[in-house]
């Protein structure tokens, strides 16, 4: 078939063939997906949401409804001419059906993109930035929610607290209970239960500020660069570097020392390193670490890393609509959450790849999407697509 968009080096199709379509069959067996389901089975609801995702804005459960209708949904899904479905059914089915199905899905296309476009971003070694972001609804409507600072503007959030490692998502939970708050107990118990140690650097912001979420983080083995706040109390000591004065960007670095930490008016016996640095409007940057063989300006340059995590939300809720809740239940934002990551990948592949910019490349992936539809609704049809595509060209 001739492409109308010809200049990308990586295709849709061949992005779509990392989806894992052998595998479904063994994930709704694993999951019980589709146990006493007749119309919307797993398969189904996968690539209606992966549909749906690229094609809409602000995607609502009865556009999807609507999508699902449509000749050009079921040519693309491969579904027979019956299958329709109602808005009220689909809402139920979000609300009801296995988180499980779209985990390991997501985990399946991850393990698969990172291996193939994965990269050692600095310094040769893996990067994992962490951090939350909130997402926010009517109270009445939201299911579950926690409730921020004194506002009474009848909301709750819920918050997305994530890994970035390299170029991909590679774990995220999503935290509603309101002592969930507190990002000790989210980003370090992320960092703590996901994150590997091996040859990684964790780079989180100063949300975490307890002193037993950096010795846990510590005794995992797990390198770690973190913004300490400026007012914390902290005994230093050796010097380790030479460094003061060497610029990195926009900060000049400051003092490299040994320094322990006070807990509750206590020393806290494991040791850190403490870099200070200095922007050019005066803004003095705490940076903590528990590596001590690297040079402080590598610490720095990784920190700075920290911001493809900030890109990486707007991108999600900018572009991919994070920041709307396509459903109020719980087990339902579960599943867009996943889906949305699994397109998020391919778009982040298909993006650097062709080295396009965020809204370029979603938009025309749905093109080229919506041109790969058509193509199969011509073969249905019994024509033939590239004539159709050749004569469209000229």
């Amino acid at each position: 078939m001739a492409a109308i968009i010809s200049s990308t080096k990586v295709s849709v199709e061949s992005l779509l063939q990392y989806i894992p379509e052998e595998s479904f069959s063994a994930l709704a067996h694993q999951t019980r997906v589709d146990y006493k389901v007749h119309k919307l089975y797993g398969r189904s609801m996968f690539y209606l949401l992966l549909y749906g995702l690229i094609s809409d804005e602000r995607i609502g459960q009865r556009s999807l409804a609507d999508y699902f209708n449509t000749a050009k949904f079921r040519a693309f899904a491969k579904l027979d001419a019956s299958s329709q479905i109602s808005h009220s059914s689909l809402s139920d089915r979000l609300a009801t059906m296995p988180v499980s199905f779209f985990e390991q899905a997501y985990q399946q296309v991850y393990h698969l993109f990172s291996r193939h476009y994965g990269e050692q971003q600095a310094a040769g070694h893996s990067i994992t930035r962490v951090d939350s972001t909130m997402v926010c609804e009517q109270a009445n409507k939201l299911e579950a929610g926690m409730r921020v600072g004194r506002k009474k503007d009848g909301k709750k959030q819920i918050k997305y607290t994530l890994a970035l490692q390299d170029l991909f998502p590679s774990s995220v939970e999503l935290f509603s209970k309101q002592s969930e708050l507190s990002e000790d107990k989210t980003i370090a118990r992320l960092i703590l239960g996901q994150v590997a140690a091996e040859d990684n650097v964790v780079v989180f912001d100063r949300g975490v500020q307890q002193r037993r979420s950096f010795c846990r983080i510590d005794a995992k083995q797990l390198w770690f660069i973190t913004r300490l706040k400026k007012n914390a109390r902290c005994q230093t000591g050796t010097c380790f570097s030479t460094a003061a004065g060497e610029r990195v960007g926009n900060v000049r670095i400051l003092s490299d020392e040994l320094c322990w930490l006070y807990s509750h008016g206590k020393q806290v016996e494991v040791p850190f390193r403490l870099i200070k640095a200095v922007t050019d409007k005066g803004k003095v940057i705490p940076l903590l670490t528990n590596r001590f063989d690297v040079s402080a300006k590598a610490i720095a340059r990784l920190y700075r890393r920290r911001w493809d995590i900030e890109v990486f939300f707007r991108f999600l809720k900018q572009e991919l609509n994070l920041s709307h809740l396509l459903t109020v239940s719980l087990n339902g934002i579960k599943i867009i959450l996943y889906m949305t990551l699994i397109l998020a990948m391919m778009l982040l592949v298909y993006r650097k790849v062709n080295e396009l910019g965020y809204k370029t490349a979603k938009r025309r992936f749905a093109m080229e999407l919506d041109e790969r539809i058509t193509a199969l609704l011509i073969v249905i049809a019994g024509g033939k697509p590239e004539i159709v595509f050749a004569n469209m060209k000229t």
